[in-house]
């Protein structure tokens, strides 16, 4: 090296890329927000005068929904408007992570797997938000029987595939991980539809750049046919193989 020269190098403190950063609020999309109110079951109007009866709040656009000053862990409840949940990076600025719809269950109760993973959430126009407590999910669970019966059924499925994907993120390239959404979505027949390279990167948490490369690998093998929002399974036994660990 030439005296004088200098070799610049990659400063590690300046946090994740944008890239990064836009990924990992992909990851928090699928994670917050997931429970919906109807996802709980029972008697609809059991479940709706229960919530009537624990602590609620109407907000206006641009207020705090969450955290709101609880004590203890708690979810909220959107019972009217939409709610932004969004992420403060560490230069301040709040990140987008998604909006919910009336209907939708979040915040941090591990009775019913919410967890905000650092995140908050903000009244995307005028909301009103019920709040469950840990133990306000007792009464609620006592008002409809079948509501605990629901929960556990919704996590445990959900524990399932959570499980599944760290398997095939930690062990599968990405070939592999689209080769089995490709045959989930085919179900018997051999066709996906309505997946852009964009949805179906979402999906696995990858970049969008990725997903066409590998789509492009799998068509040049001839395992599928590439059309507009479709895609079509040729080798159904070789995509098997490729998604098999």
């Amino acid at each position: 090296m030439a005296k004088g020269s200098k070799t610049k190098r990659k400063r590690r403190t300046k946090g994740p890329s944008d890239k990064i950063r836009s990924l990992a609020a992909i990851s928090l999309a699928n994670k917050i927000g997931y429970l919906k109110l109807s996802d709980l079951g029972g008697d609809s109007r059991s479940v709706d005068a229960a919530l009537d009866r624990m602590p609620k709040k109407n907000f206006r656009s641009g207020e705090n929904v969450y955290p709101g000053g609880q004590k203890g862990p708690a979810a909220a409840v959107v019972r009217s408007g939409k709610v932004n949940i969004v992420r403060t990076a560490a230069t301040g600025k709040d990140l987008p992570i998604k909006t919910v719809e009336a209907g939708t269950i979040f915040g941090d109760l591990p009775a019913l797997g919410q967890s905000m993973f650092g995140a908050k959430a903000v009244a995307a126009e005028s909301a009103k938000v019920s709040y469950i407590s840990s133990g306000d999910f007792d009464k609620l669970a006592a008002a409809s029987p079948s509501v605990a019966a629901n929960i556990a059924k919704k996590l445990g499925e959900r524990l399932v595939d959570a499980e599944k994907r760290h398997e095939q993120s930690a062990f599968q390239p990405v070939t592999a991980r689209i080769a089995t959404m490709l045959l989930e979505g085919a179900g018997s027949g051999n066709e996906v539809t309505g997946l852009t390279h964009q949805q179906i990167a979402e999906r696995l948490g990858v970049y969008r750049e990725t997903v066409t490369n590998a789509i492009a690998e799998l068509k040049g093998d001839k395992l599928i046919k590439v059309g507009r929002k479709r895609l079509t399974v040729l080798d159904k036994n070789a995509l098997r193989k490729l998604s098999t660990i």
